[in-house]
C-alpha cells in the first residue's frame, strides 16, 4: 500500500536527483568560469573565494567544488551519469579522487550499484594502494630558484621531499582567512617577518621615489608611479636630498605616516581587509582613500585597511575606493559597485530524475571491488 509518507519519500528522492543533475551543470559552468578567470572581474582572489562571496558557500566546500569541476573534464562517462541524475555529488566527489581514463567505466559501475558510504570506502582503499612515483632510494635533490619573468613578475620555484612539501603546504593552509595556498604563503611570510607585532610593517625596503613624478626605483628595478603610491600608503618616509649627479647631500629624519595609536584604532574599527568578500583578517595595509600625496589627510576617516592583493587591485588593477574610511565603497573595472554580499539569483526549474543504487544488502567483497578499479 502506497501512502502519503511513501509519496513524500519519493518526492524527496526525486528532488535530490534533480539537484544532482543541476549540480553537474553548475560544475560545468564553474569550470568554464574558472578557466576564464571570471572571478577576477569582481576582485576575488580565486574561484573558491568568489563562490564564497557570490553563492554563500564555505571556502572549504567551494575549493572542493572547483576541484571536482576540473576533474570531471577528463571523466566524460561519470560526468554524463552525473548530469542525468544517476549518481550523486557525494559519489562523484569520491570518484574524482582516484578515477582515471582506464578505471572510469569500472568505477562508474561500482558507483551505480553501491551506496555512497561503500563507494567512499572503495575510493579510500584504492587511493591507499596507489604506488608512489618517487624513488625512495634516489639521492634527494632539493632546490630553490628565483628568477624574473618577462612580464615583470618574480617566479620562485622550490623542490622538496614529499614530507617537507606536506609541511610547507600545511603551513600555507593554517590561516583559513587567506583563501588560497598562495595567499596563505604570503601570510606565512608576513607573520614570520612581523613576529609578535602584527601591527608593524614587516620589513624596511628602500625605494627611491621622485617627488615630482612619483616614479620609484630600487637597487634592481624601476617602479611605476601607481605602485609607488601603494607603497607610500603605509610606509615610513625618509627625505633624501640628492644633487644633479645623484650624490646624497642630506638625509632627513624618518617619519612614520601612521602613528601606532592611529594604526591600533584602524585595526579596531576595520578588523581586517574591507574589500567585499575578503576574509583576510590578520595581515593588512593601511590605504588612504584620498592619497596623502594628493592632499588626503592621514586620519581615521580617510583610511581603510586592505590585504596586499586588494591593495594592489585598487592601485594598479583598476579598482577604486570611494566614500570614506567608515563606509568605503569599492568599484570594479566597469565602475560598478562591488556589493558586500553576492546576491544569488532565483533557482531555475529542475528536471525530474532519480538514481537507484542496486545493492541488494549482501556483504561487500572489498577485494573484488577494489580489484575491478585498480586492475
Amino acid at each position: 500500500m502506497h501512502d502519503e509518507t511513501d509519496d513524500l519519500g519519493d518526492r524527496i528522492a526525486g528532488m535530490a536527483a534533480s539537484m544532482d543533475a543541476a549540480c553537474q551543470r553548475l560544475l560545468a559552468d564553474l569550470r568554464c568560469f574558472d578557466d576564464e578567470q571570471g572571478w577576477a572581474r569582481h576582485g576575488m582572489l580565486s574561484c573558491a573565494c568568489w563562490l564564497s562571496w557570490r553563492c554563500g558557500i564555505a571556502l572549504g566546500a567551494a575549493r572542493e567544488k572547483v576541484r571536482v569541476a576540473h576533474a570531471l573534464a577528463g571523466l566524460p562517462r561519470i560526468d554524463d551519469a552525473f548530469g542525468r541524475g544517476q549518481i550523486s555529488y557525494s559519489k562523484v566527489r569520491a570518484m574524482t579522487r582516484v578515477a582515471t581514463a582506464e578505471n572510469e567505466e569500472n568505477l562508474l559501475q561500482i558507483a551505480l550499484h553501491s551506496t555512497a558510504a561503500q563507494l567512499e570506502k572503495t575510493c579510500r582503499i584504492v587511493l591507499q594502494l596507489q604506488p608512489r612515483t618517487d624513488d625512495e632510494n634516489a639521492p634527494p635533490t632539493r632546490w630553490l630558484r628565483v628568477r624574473d619573468t618577462d612580464d615583470g613578475m618574480v617566479r620562485i620555484e622550490v623542490q622538496l621531499r614529499p614530507e617537507e612539501a606536506t609541511r610547507v603546504l600545511a603551513a600555507c593552509e593554517v590561516d583559513h582567512s587567506a583563501g588560497t595556498r598562495l595567499e596563505g604563503l604570503l601570510a606565512l611570510a608576513e607573520g614570520a617577518l612581523r613576529g609578535d607585532r602584527p601591527e608593524r610593517p614587516p620589513v624596511e625596503v628602500m625605494v627611491h621615489v621622485d617627488a615630482a613624478t612619483l616614479e620609484g626605483r630600487t637597487d634592481d628595478a624601476g617602479i611605476p608611479a601607481e605602485t609607488a603610491r601603494r607603497l607610500l600608503c603605509d610606509a615610513g618616509v625618509v627625505p633624501v636630498l640628492s644633487d644633479e649627479s645623484g650624490a646624497t647631500v642630506d638625509v632627513g629624519r624618518k617619519t612614520r605616516v601612521l602613528s601606532a595609536a592611529l594604526r591600533r584604532a584602524l585595526a579596531a574599527r576595520d578588523g581586517g581587509c574591507r574589500f567585499p568578500g575578503c576574509t583576510n583578517r590578520r595581515y593588512v595595509d593601511a590605504h588612504h582613500v584620498r592619497h596623502w600625496v594628493h592632499g588626503g589627510a592621514t586620519c581615521l576617516l580617510n583610511l581603510t585597511t586592505l590585504c596586499s592583493t586588494h591593495h594592489i587591485l585598487v592601485h594598479e588593477g583598476g579598482f577604486q575606493v570611494v566614500g570614506d574610511g567608515d563606509q568605503p565603497r569599492f568599484l570594479d573595472l566597469r565602475g560598478n559597485v562591488v556589493p558586500e554580499v553576492g546576491r544569488p539569483r532565483a533557482p531555475s526549474a529542475l528536471p525530474d530524475c532519480e538514481p537507484h543504487p542496486t545493492w541488494d544488502g549482501a556483504p561487500v567483497d572489498w577485494d573484488s571491488v577494489v580489484a575491478a578499479v585498480v586492475s
